[in-house]
């Protein structure tokens, strides 16, 4: 999805029945009460969903999802092609299509270093809710295969805090530094080659930016490369790597970035924060 002008920012909070002031209202806390579940909000329609969709999407996905527009062949990386169903940033197996949940926090908090911004300050999530009906009804997948069930990602044993040490040994057993680098600036020897799904290059992540697409918390970066991220060469960790050796690489490969990466200092100095739609209630 594309960076918005205010004008189009207004003309989007009008579709969801919105009021439209000078900057937009924020958006209303998850943690205010329950938030209803997707299956009991009715039709897009009822929330002018695809005039949402047409508004803020549709100039990057295009209007079937497939990511092929003037637009998006000016993005680098690439908008997602929705149609096909390769979700990178899910909590669900690999391979498998994300939850209704996993779609709402993509729009919600948006992909850091891409031009998918977030939506938390420009609609309510009754709307946020009605777009993801609008990305679901574009792939037949979900008509076919359904949802998943989220993976069951284990906190770090109770034996001691992740180890940024122990994390950098098992970056190199891994064969992570083949793509992205022995010092995880994205430069490995297989780095030029890689390909997606839909056969165009792709880079690997360059950990020492400080950008985490998924996320920037240590539990953000363990359930990325825990679910793997689908349409990418990267691999599930899941089943090969135990739960506490992903924290201590978690752990490492945001230690890369230390110092550079302003949210991670603000992270790093509020060691209790909680992604507000995390916390909501189910």
């Amino acid at each position: 999805m594309s960076t918005s002008s205010p004008v189009v920012v207004a003309v989007a909070m009008a579709a969801a029945g919105t009021s439209v002031a000078c900057t937009p209202p924020p958006a209303p806390s998850p943690l205010s009460g329950h938030q209803p579940a997707l299956s009991r909000l009715g039709t897009p329609d009822d929330y002018r969903g695809e005039r949402l969709y047409r508004t803020l999407c549709r100039s990057c996905h295009g209007d079937h999802g497939r990511g092929d527009t003037a637009l998006a062949r000016e993005l680098s990386p690439a908008p997602g092609d929705l149609a096909r169903g390769n979700f990178k940033y899910r909590s669900t197996p690999s391979g498998a299509l994300p939850t209704d949940r996993d779609l709402l926090r993509t729009l919600y908090v948006g992909i850091p270093g891409t031009a998918m911004v977030g939506l938390a300050n420009l609609l309510p999530l009754r709307a946020l809710y009605a777009l993801v009906r609008q990305v679901k009804l574009r792939s037949p997948r979900f008509a076919v295969e359904g949802s998943s069930e989220p993976m069951k990602l284990a906190a770090p044993s109770a034996g001691g805090t992740p180890s940024a040490a122990r994390g950098a040994d098992l970056f190199r057993v891994q064969g992570c530094p083949r793509c992205h680098g022995p010092d995880g600036d994205g430069h490995g020897p297989l780095a030029a080659g890689l390909k997606d799904a839909l056969d165009r290059p792709i880079r690997p992540r360059d950990f020492t930016r400080g950008v985490f697409r998924s996320g920037f918390t240590r539990a953000d970066v363990v359930r990325a490369f825990s679910t793997g991220l689908n349409g990418t060469p990267m691999p599930a960790l899941a089943d090969d790597v135990s739960a506490a050796a992903r924290h201590d690489l978690a752990a490492h490969l945001i230690s890369l970035s230390a110092g550079r990466s302003p949210v991670l200092r603000y992270l790093e100095s509020r060691p209790g924060w909680v992604e507000p739609l995390t916390a909501a209630p189910r």
